[in-house]
């Protein structure tokens, strides 16, 4: 089922608000590829290439802001990241876009949804009051 962006996940930013608009459209890919139960090389490449770069930019702007705008839970945000990033560090050791099964996918598919909704609008939300 697909995950739908609306403005109760919005922070406020729009820089942020697109990255993570961005991350709504990158599992929404990523189910229809289960879905289709293919494993496209180049598109679970292109899968991958994007997760990557996403962690590592979205993450560090973000963290940016909370601490620019003194937001009280930055550090929470930050330990948060921390953990998703070890997570993914973990998801490459153990896989590649060749090796890869649908079944990892599937995992990787619901730890995000899970991450929508446990970071973004638990925690990323408080930048909106900052």
């Amino acid at each position: 089922m697909p995950v739908e962006w609306n403005e109760s996940y919005a922070v406020g930013e729009a820089r942020i608000d697109r990255q993570h608009k961005n991350l709504f459209d990158f599992i929404n890919r990523l189910e229809n590829l289960i879905a289709q139960q293919r494993l496209e090389p180049s598109e679970v490449e292109n899968l991958f290439a994007f997760l990557d770069a996403y962690v590592n930019t979205h993450f560090a702007y973000e963290e940016l802001c909370m601490r620019l705008r003194g937001c009280p839970i930055a550090q929470k945000n930050k330990e948060a990241h921390d953990k998703f990033l070890s997570f993914w560090a973990g998801f490459l050791k153990e896989y590649s876009p060749a090796t890869v099964s649908l079944k990892a996918l599937e995992e990787l598919q619901e730890t995000l949804t899970s991450w929508l909704k446990q970071h973004i609008c638990k925690i990323d939300v408080k930048l909106r009051q900052a």
